[in-house]
This record gives structure tokens, C-alpha cells and sequence, in this order.
């Protein structure tokens, strides 16, 4: 009786199995795509529903047999379900799978790959994406770059990896001191907007040995200070970044960027578990003097942390952290704080466990404050019919992501708001369209606030997420296909070409040996048939096994459109370079080859920069900066020392970003333009013969020059010879 008892619980939890695995196929990797495909509809569904009857019958014959006590009864309920589970269950949809899909599988699935395209350009937020056509123009003149000023203007000559360096070099000053990471943003400078890199001088994780006690440790040195800021395209005469805001105390060059409240302490670098104790009878290390040969001091005045209290509260934090001086110091005050958690990344873990975070926050100055802004998700791994997320080039970051592995839905569902100073936080829902974050928000109405509620100076440092877009571009190489044919054919797939930056003759600072994908970047520019900027994110397409560019896809940051997300495609039958094939172009150049291995010889190391794919009107240009690093010296600088700008089959470099385009295009960039310019070559006369003889004749004398080893003079005649040869095509084209 009681075995009957049990196994008839047993067939009929079962049959609820059989009942839940319905649900399970719309996850099934059976057919031609992830999803209920032609056999688990047709098939697999109808064998599950069945078997749901069989295991009610196998429990109703076992209930049966408590009256009649025999065997008999689970033998045939045995016999049964066995029967069913092989025949029905397994090998009939095996069957209708070889026999009836496999000999004409498109034609079978093709309405289940229409329904997993769907799905998963849906989870990835990539079903509003606009596909335009691009003509990749050969013809781009002065007057189209004189309309594109600003594009020109804010080129980015920095990579951020490099400027990194220069930062840590040049601006971390004391022990101390970190800059962890340099980030991009744009601010309105004198007027104009101006893309910016900027970067938080936080406090170390850990202060040198020699420096190291207690109270150093958890009293005194308690918070970094101020930031530094340069544009992105701005560089010193020396070849480094030509500062906004630098040095302590603070040196601010542009007033948009001044600060009323300079202290960081919370930030990206603080020790997991590190805790300072503020406001006590030890001043905290604050700035330097005008002189920078002495210290200021400071005590902290603001909201943070925990008040310490009376005893009581004191031995609770001396046993929180396993630290008995928090009791035994006299330094320590009633009204002294404690600051910990102060790892802003780890904050928002504890308030808000259940979304992922970017791995890049960063820093912004608003009406003279600091703010850290940093992008959340929701994911799920239960989005029916969508595809697996590709996440490799998530790895390519500067601190991990805490997007899981195996998601395939996300969206970019909150900004948080963080105050360094007090490390209050504040979390705004930006896409009220996702409802994994409307359940959240109802579960915990006082944890978010509407993006109406943020401050509207804050939106206009709105950065569409990287990791979301390395996400969304990974995905689009194959799901910008909506067309099942096609997709099933996979003679459409895009992918994402080699990081030319990486290959290197010496890769000091740019590292791997076997490149890696090139990652998407920000650009502030003016996209075709917009009239105003916009700044956004941007990611170069190839096809797959082919060098040439297809496509790029854009994601714009500007608060009106945010989220807005453009796919430029390129004509078939005449399409662009690939930045591999322009890498190439540019390091088989005999200037570029000579001139870098002037510099190289000249006890420097040679790095190339990131190759920048950028469109202007309906054409598209590459720019890449060189950069030199002194060779084994562990405190060398990187500095800039030549732009190369390439656009259709010319390979121009020159010391400058405005020389560069001058060369180019016959227009002088407004931008900045450091160093001492060369005087400007006199405009040839006479025929085009004797401007291409006067050409011949500078070209030789370049190469003199070079051979003597005087850049400066070498890389002038090449400019002079240049300007002749475009005088003599000029002529001729009008002759």
C-alpha cells in the first residue's frame, strides 16, 4: 500500500514535470537556432503533452492497486510509461527530426529562425536599430571639412591606455596617490564643446611600506584629490597632454572645470573591507602648498559614513573590522566617523545585489562638484528563443564586469549617481520600458527615483555604456541579418577586425601578441544629416574572412536621443578599407617607415596609437597618432610625436593634428595645435611639370635630409613636395 502510495505521488509530480518541460523547449539548442525549432513544436511538444496523460494514468493505476494489491497493475504502469518514454518521448522526435527536417531544414525552421532573430535582436535592444546606406565618398574637400570643424577639432589623439601613463607620470605626485583610469566626456570649454579625457587622483589602495602604520593607514591619509583633465586632442610642445586641470593644489585652466569641493573619498580603488576613521584629533593629509614643498592639512566636515559614539559602538567596529586600536586609540572621537565600503562599485553591490554593473564608471564635474556616474543592467537568462550573450570582449577591461556569462537579455536599466565626498548615492531608472527593473522598483519603491528627478546637468554627461555596446556590437555581427535564408545560409556574418594599435613593433604599452578585437570608441563629431554633435560610441565592421569595412555601428549619448542606435552601411560592390588593410597601408610607407625608424633608433620606443575609423559627410577618414616611450626606463613619459591621416590611397604624417589635415584636405583645423608650426611652403608656379620637377627635386632633398638624421627639416620638404605634386593633379584635372 505504501509503495503504491509513493510511487503514484512520484508518477504524478512527474506528469507536472512533463508539464514544465513544455516551457523548457523555447530554450531548446535541438534545431538550426537556440528555441522551440520544427521538431519541439511539432514533435517533442505534442510527445510532452502526452506523457503528461501517461504519467496521470501510471499514478491513477498505482492508486487503483492499493485495492486490488497485486503486481500486476505496476507492471503495466510500468510497462506503460517505459513504452511511452522511449517510443513517444525520444524516439519519435529523433525520427521526425533525421527523416522530415534534416533533408529540407531552411524550408522546415525557416518560421522558427524568423521567431529566434526576433527574440534576440528584442533581448539585446537591438531591434531599433536604423540601417542607412553610406557612399564612403572618395571626394571630401576643405570646404566639407571647414563644416565639420568640430568633428576635426575634437579627433582624439590620446588613447586612453597611453594617456593613462602620462597621467600616472606626470600628475599622481606623491606615493600616495593613483590615477586608475582615464576616461572620455565632453564639456563646453571657452564656449565650445570639447571632448575631454579626465581622470580622479584617488587615494592608493595601499600607502607605501615606508609609510605604513596605523594611524597613516586609517587616519591620515584618508582621500584623494581633485582631478586631471586635458582635451582629447590637445598636446604640449614636449609631446604631453596639455593639462586643464593638474597639479596640486589644483591649476585650472578652464573655469567650466573648477572645483568647490575637491576631496575624494570614495572611489574606484578603495580595498575591499578597507575602512578611515574622520574627524578625529589627527588632521588627514588634504593638498600641497603653493610651493609643493610642504603639506596642508585637513578634517573632514562632511555627512559620511557612521558617527563612532560612545564605547559600545567603538568595540562593535573593533570587532567588525578585527581591529582592537579602533577602541584603544585616544585620536578617536565621539563624533568621528567611519567611512567604509568606500569602494563605490562595492556600494551599490549591497544596495542592489540583483543588477550588474559596467565595468567603467566614471567621473564628471558638474557646478563645481564631482560626481561618479555608473551604468546598471538588468539581465535574465530566460528570454525565450534569444541567443546566448557573446561575451569575450568584456574581458578587455580595466576592472572586471559584473555582467554574468551566460545572460541573454540586458538592458542599461539605471545610472547611479554617487557623491565622493559623502558617498551618497542615488539610483535613476533611465529605461522604463524594461520590466525586470519595474518589478524591482515596486519591491523597493524608496531604493530608485524616475530619471525626471535627475538634475539635468548631470544628464548632459550621459555616456552610452561600453560594455553594453561591446555586447550589442558582438551580437549585431550576426543579428543585423533579418532575413532567415540568409541567416541560415551564415553568408552574412560581420565580425570585428584586429586591433592594428596591438601590432607593434615593440608593444611596450600596448601589449598582447596575438592582437585582440578592436574595441568600439567614443567620438564627438556631426553624423550625416544631423545638424548639430552628437557624442557617441562607434564600432567598425568587416566581413566575416574578408579585410575590407562593411558597416559601422553608432550609439548616440546626448540626452534627447539617447539610445539611439545607427547602423552605416557601406555599398557592396565598392566598400572602404578595413583598419587592417589602412594599418598596413600606413606601415609599408616609406615616410612612415623611415620616420619611424628615426625614432626608434633614437633610444625610444615606437607606439602606434588606436586606429580611428571617422566619417565625415559621406566619406571615410583613419587617423592614427605615433607615439615614442624612452626605451627601459621604468618612470618614462610617452609622448606624442607624429599623426598619421590617411583617405583613399594617400598616407599623410606630419608632427600635428592640424599639419595632418592641412596636408590632406588644404584646410587649417581651428583646434589646438601645440609646438612651434613650420613656416608654410610657398605655392609653386609654372606648368604642371615644373611644379612635379620642383616636387622631384624637395622629395631628394628629403631624403638627404633624412640620411643626416634631421626630422624636422625632412618632414618640411615632404610637406613642400606634396603641396607641388597636389598643385600639378590640380592643374591637370582643370587643364
Amino acid at each position: 500500500v505504501h509503495l503504491s502510495v509513493l510511487l503514484a505521488i512520484v508518477a504524478l509530480l512527474k506528469a507536472w514535470g512533463y508539464r514544465l518541460d513544455q516551457y523548457d523547449l523555447l530554450f531548446s539548442n535541438r534545431g538550426a537556432v537556440l528555441g522551440a525549432t520544427y521538431t519541439d513544436v511539432n514533435a517533442q511538444l505534442p510527445a510532452l503533452r502526452l506523457m503528461v496523460w501517461v504519467a496521470i494514468i501510471v499514478g491513477i493505476l498505482l492508486l487503483i492497486n492499493i485495492r486490488i494489491k497485486g503486481w500486476s497493475l505496476p507492471a503495466v504502469a510500468g510497462g506503460l510509461w517505459l513504452a511511452a518514454s522511449v517510443l513517444v518521448a525520444t524516439l519519435y522526435p529523433t525520427l521526425v527530426q533525421r527523416f522530415s527536417v534534416e533533408p529540407k531544414e531552411l524550408s522546415q525552421e525557416a518560421e522558427f529562425i524568423d521567431r529566434h532573430i526576433t527574440a534576440t535582436r528584442d533581448a539585446y535592444g537591438l531591434s531599433g536599430v536604423t540601417a542607412r546606406g553610406f557612399a564612403a565618398s572618395p571626394d571630401l574637400d576643405d570646404e566639407d571639412i571647414a563644416n565639420n570643424s568640430l568633428t576635426v577639432d575634437n579627433l582624439r589623439l590620446w588613447d586612453p591606455g597611453v594617456l593613462k601613463e602620462a597621467y600616472v607620470q606626470l600628475q599622481e605626485l606623491r606615493t600616495y596617490y593613483q590615477v586608475d583610469d582615464v576616461d572620455t566626456d565632453r564639456y563646453v570649454i571657452d564656449g565650445k564643446l570639447t571632448q575631454v579625457m579626465l581622470s580622479a587622483r584617488e587615494l592608493a589602495p595601499a600607502l607605501d611600506p615606508a609609510e605604513s602604520n596605523w594611524t597613516n593607514d586609517h587616519l591620515i591619509f584618508t582621500h584623494g584629490f581633485g582631478v586631471v583633465a586635458s582635451p582629447a586632442n590637445d598636446v604640449s610642445v614636449e609631446g604631453q597632454p596639455q593639462f586643464l586641470v593638474g597639479d596640486i593644489p589644483l591649476n585650472v585652466t578652464a573655469e567650466e572645470l573648477t572645483l568647490t569641493q575637491e576631496r575624494i573619498y570614495f572611489g574606484e580603488v578603495a580595498a575591499e573591507g578597507s575602512f578611515v576613521i574622520v574627524g578625529t584629533r589627527e588632521r588627514e593629509v588634504d593638498s600641497l602648498t603653493a610651493d609643493a614643498n610642504d603639506l596642508t592639512f585637513n578634517s573632514y566636515d562632511g555627512t559620511g559614513g557612521v558617527q563612532v559614539g560612545g564605547l559600545i559602538r567603538r568595540a562593535a567596529f573593533a570587532l567588525r573590522f578585527g581591529d582592537t586600536n579602533t577602541v584603544l586609540s585616544g585620536l578617536i572621537t565621539p563624533d568621528s566617523r567611519v567611512l567604509m565600503v568606500r569602494n563605490i562599485q562595492d556600494r551599490l553591490e549591497k544596495v542592489a545585489p540583483f543588477l550588474a554593473q559596467d565595468s567603467d564608471p566614471y567621473l564628471v564635474v558638474v557646478d563645481g562638484e564631482m560626481r561618479w556616474i555608473v551604468d546598471m543592467y538588468s539581465t535574465s537568462t530566460r528570454y525565450p528563443y534569444s541567443q546566448r550573450a557573446n561575451t569575450s570582449r568584456l574581458a578587455a577591461t580595466a576592472h572586471p564586469s559584473t555582467l554574468p556569462n551566460n545572460f541573454n537579455y540586458v538592458r542599461n536599466s539605471v545610472k547611479a549617481v554617487i557623491d565622493p565626498f559623502n558617498g551618497d548615492m542615488s539610483l535613476y531608472i533611465v529605461d522604463q520600458d524594461d520590466p525586470i527593473i519595474r518589478a524591482y522598483a515596486s519591491i523597493f519603491p524608496d531604493l530608485f527615483a524616475s530619471i525626471d528627478a535627475m538634475p539635468d546637468e548631470i544628464k548632459q554627461h550621459f555616456r552610452y555604456p561600453e560594455d553594453l555596446f561591446r555586447v550589442q556590437s558582438d551580437m549585431y555581427g550576426r543579428y543585423h541579418v533579418t532575413a532567415p535564408s540568409v541567416f541560415f545560409s551564415e553568408s552574412d556574418q560581420w565580425e570585428i577586425d584586429e586591433d592594428p594599435s596591438k601590432g607593434v613593433t615593440r608593444p611596450s604599452l600596448r601589449g598582447a601578441a596575438s592582437p585582440p578585437p578592436m574595441l568600439p570608441y567614443y567620438l564627438l563629431m556631426r553624423l550625416p544629416e544631423d545638424e548639430n554633435p552628437t557624442f557617441l560610441i562607434m564600432q567598425p565592421f568587416t566581413p566575416e574572412g574578408r579585410p575590407n569595412m562593411v558597416s559601422f555601428l553608432i550609439a548616440k549619448s546626448e540626452p534627447e536621443s539617447y539610445g539611439e542606435m545607427i547602423d552605416f552601411r557601406f555599398r557592396a560592390g565598392d566598400p572602404p578599407a578595413g583598419p587592417n588593410q589602412v594599418a598596413a597601408r600606413i606601415n609599408s610607407d616609406t615616410i612612415v617607415s623611415d620616420i619611424t625608424t628615426q625614432l626608434d633608433q633614437q633610444g625610444s620606443d615606437v607606439i602606434f596609437g588606436n586606429l580611428l575609423v571617422i566619417p565625415i559627410e559621406e566619406s571615410i577618414v583613419y587617423m592614427q597618432p605615433l607615439y615614442t616611450i624612452a626605451e627601459n626606463q621604468t618612470n618614462a613619459i610617452p609622448e606624442l610625436k607624429k599623426v598619421v591621416m590617411v583617405f583613399n590611397d594617400r598616407v599623410i604624417i606630419r608632427d600635428t593634428l592640424s599639419q595632418a589635415v592641412e596636408a590632406t584636405f588644404g584646410f587649417v583645423a581651428a583646434g589646438p595645435d601645440p609646438g612651434p608650426t613650420p613656416e608654410t611652403p610657398p605655392a609653386g608656379s609654372g606648368t604642371a611639370e615644373d611644379l612635379l620637377e620642383s616636387a622631384r627635386v624637395a622629395f631628394e632633398e628629403a631624403e638627404a635630409a633624412l640620411r643626416e638624421g634631421d626630422l624636422a627639416l625632412y618632414q618640411q620638404l615632404i610637406g613642400e613636395a606634396q603641396i607641388l605634386v597636389n598643385q600639378a593633379i590640380s592643374l591637370l584635372n582643370t587643364g
